[in-house]
């Protein structure tokens, strides 16, 4: 049993840049041998011990033993691998794509993947990417949510043409664009509740307020401007039909009242335009002949050609694709902000989130993380991804620059009797690059501290420390020599000295352990390896904090 579970790891592993997954192995093992689920548990528990192993190895020695073994590994072309499907209407060097952000929230992954394929389709055909801040509700946006979509495009690479644009800086040409429409008897001033509104769309059935001469709308609207009518009061709808069969072409709203100071243009404005004028207009001021975004928007398409043919503006072809979920992830930026409000959430960076924030405190690297939001593909097929596939990107890019460091948890101290007299111990700073050179770890042999994971589990058995010697383990353990038994279960140690750290798990909770001293050779920002625990990334030097990367 354990050669086919050990295949199906390796294989699965390499698939996935070095990360197995234990439900993708278990199918693989029962299709190949349906006994397996006669003993259901011991199958599940080999499974569980050899995907951890498995997983704790890199991508070159997983290679290796599936070579061991005599599997040869398919190798894929990487020629076109994830290419882009061609735009319609598409003209080299005449692509000006956008990315267009509403700053009420630090931007997450979702975000990354509608700018980075916009931003791809520009350099694809030699064209040009514009970000514009589409700011119209002053109660939602703020300083800090402009930074950090600022902040976070540029840690991901992705550069923009020209200046930033933001829709506060068009209001007064929306007012125009809005009153071309009335006067042209293509909107109108409605005074009915939202519920109402609601109500009629769903009946199809027009309200008193449409058929209002031009006179009287433009009168309300001016009052609208004025402040004399008040929020909630009123708003500027579209005159289309409200018998259409799509629901969103029934009247829409498209200006309404926010009396807020806004951050940008602080009380000048009290009149704001909705989220299909505000889009549809600023693509055509600027130029943007394609947009690539999420599939939630499909229905507003035939609304933003409608309103851009209505006031003979230029057509954006808009593409559609799937949202992508990541698994057990929120993103909802009102649920966040009440998370976080209620102390569920330690902030826009907690480490349950995917805000670009949070990924980089973590470590996630930009290079993985475009390489993987490009592996989501751009088809209109919603999925939902485990995190450790998201994961594997990752740990290919960071597996080879982190270095490795002991650390113990729940520490059992352990004194070693009959063992040659030692004060030190030498280990490589990275298994596959000698060059980097070692780490030097203090030894006490009165003094050395095992996890009590590993103490527990192999109390009385034979284990070796690894690069230090073997031993019988128990709190007095016996010193059985130094020769390497490949069988032989090994475990990680720290002696004295050593240094106290907290590490920031993915679930919020915080662990804490004590380390080799030679941590405190590191800078903020490094991405090291805990043996046998996982990726961690240095976020405060001065209290010896750390983020958890993945496995």
């Amino acid at each position: 049993m354990n050669k086919i579970i050990l295949k199906h790891a390796l294989l699965n592993a390499i698939q996935y840049e070095g990360q197995a997954d234990v439900k993708a192995v278990v199918g693989k093992i029962f299709g190949e041998n349906p006994d397996f689920k006669k003993n259901m548990k011991k199958t599940m528990e080999e499974v569980n011990d050899m995907i951890t192993e498995v997983n704790s190895w890199n991508l070159k020695k997983q290679k290796e033993k599936l070579k061991e073994m005599g599997i040869e590994v398919e190798k894929k072309s990487k020629e076109d691998k994830h290419k882009l499907p061609e735009l319609p209407n598409a003209t080299l060097g005449k692509v000006v794509t956008a990315f267009p952000p509403e700053p009420s929230k630090y931007p997450h992954i979702g975000h990354a993947k509608a700018a980075y394929m916009n931003y791809l389709y520009a350099k694809k055909y030699n064209g040009k990417f514009l970000l514009r801040f589409e700011d119209t509700n002053p109660k939602l946006v703020k300083k800090e949510y402009y930074d950090a979509i600022v902040d976070g495009l540029k840690w991901l690479g992705i550069e923009w043409d020209g200046k930033i644009e933001y829709i506060t800086d068009h209001i007064e040409e929306y007012y125009e664009a809005t009153e071309k429409l009335i006067k042209e008897n293509k909107a109108y001033i409605c005074f009915c509740k939202s519920e109402d509104i609601s109500k009629h769309r769903r009946e199809m059935a027009e309200c008193s307020c449409r058929s209002k001469p031009i006179k009287e709308n433009m009168d309300d609207w001016k009052k609208m401007l004025s402040g004399e009518i008040k929020e909630g009061e009123a708003s500027v709808r579209l005159k289309i039909s409200m018998k259409h069969k799509n629901a969103v072409m029934r009247d829409p709203s498209i200006m309404r009242i926010i009396d807020h100071p806004h951050v940008r243009a602080g009380n000048k404005y009290k009149v704001w335009p909705m989220y299909d004028f505000g889009t549809s207009l600023m693509d055509s001021w600027m130029g943007v002949t394609h947009r690539i975004r999420s599939k939630e928007f499909e229905m507003r398409k035939e609304l933003q050609t409608f309103i851009q043919k209505t006031l003979n503006l230029s057509i954006t072809e808009i593409s559609e694709i799937a949202r992508f979920n990541l698994e057990g992830v929120e993103s909802s930026g009102r649920k966040i902000r009440e998370m976080i409000d209620t102390g569920q959430l330690l902030g826009w960076d907690d480490p349950r989130l995917t805000t670009l924030m949070s990924l980089k405190r973590r470590g996630f690297q930009p290079e993985a993380i475009k390489e993987f939001l490009v592996a989501t593909g751009v088809s209109k097929t919603e999925s939902t991804i485990e995190w450790n596939k998201f994961e594997s990107f990752n740990k290919k890019v960071i597996e080879p620059i982190a270095n490795r460091y002991f650390a113990v948890f729940d520490p059992i101290c352990i004194n070693v009797t009959g063992c040659p007299k030692t004060t030190q111990a030498k280990e490589t700073l990275h298994p596959d690059h000698p060059e980097r050179g070692a780490r030097i770890i203090p030894v006490n042999t009165n003094k050395i501290y095992v996890t009590k994971e590993d103490f527990e589990k192999f109390q009385g058995k034979k284990v070796r420390l690894i690069g230090l010697f073997n031993v019988n383990l128990n709190e007095d353990a016996k010193y059985l020599g130094n020769e390497i038994i490949q069988e032989m279960p090994k475990i990680q140690w720290v002696s004295e000295e050593n240094i106290h750290v907290e590490i920031l798990m993915d679930d919020g909770s915080i662990k804490k352990g004590i380390v080799e001293p030679e941590v405190l050779r590191l800078n903020i920002g490094d991405i090291i390896q805990f043996m046998r625990f996982g990726f961690v990334r240095l976020d405060d030097k001065k209290r010896m904090k750390f983020y958890f990367t993945h496995k």
